[in-house]
């Protein structure tokens, strides 16, 4: 697998396959529930351009910025969380862990992770042949 690609595969026990995908933004709007929503739905969306449609697992990954006020965290982040909840929901997901730390920068991202047959993905290469 080379590194252009967004998403590995890797070879499991009886014929599955492992196939998983990060991915971060520095926010993109100034609504924090709304860029939890985007940033998930990037996240998930190496998946779907893989042909895969189930998403077994998602972690929230988070960078929170050392110069947001307590205030701001408590509001801000919050809504973030619950943006990137609330579509991972509504995709048929769920969040079941991450990490989370103080950065110089407000970082959002995930990864989203699928256990798939053969049948239940594309590769790349295999897009064009």
């Amino acid at each position: 697998m080379s590194l252009e690609l967004d998403c590995c595969v890797l070879p499991l026990r009886n014929n599955l396959k492992l196939i998983q995908t990060t991915d971060f933004f520095y926010p993109l709007i100034d609504d924090p529930y709304t860029m939890g929503w985007i940033t998930c739905c990037n996240v998930l969306s190496d998946l779907y351009a893989m042909g895969v449609v189930d998403c077994d697992n998602m972690l929230l990954l988070l960078g929170v910025a050392q110069e947001m006020t307590a205030n701001e965290r408590e509001v801000a982040i919050q809504l973030l969380i619950q943006g990137f909840r609330d579509c991972a929901l509504q995709a048929g997901t769920s969040i079941r862990g991450g990490q989370t730390v103080l950065s110089p920068w407000l970082l959002v991202g995930g990864v989203a992770t699928a256990v798939c047959s053969d049948a239940e993905y594309i590769m790349y290469v295999s897009a064009f042949w």
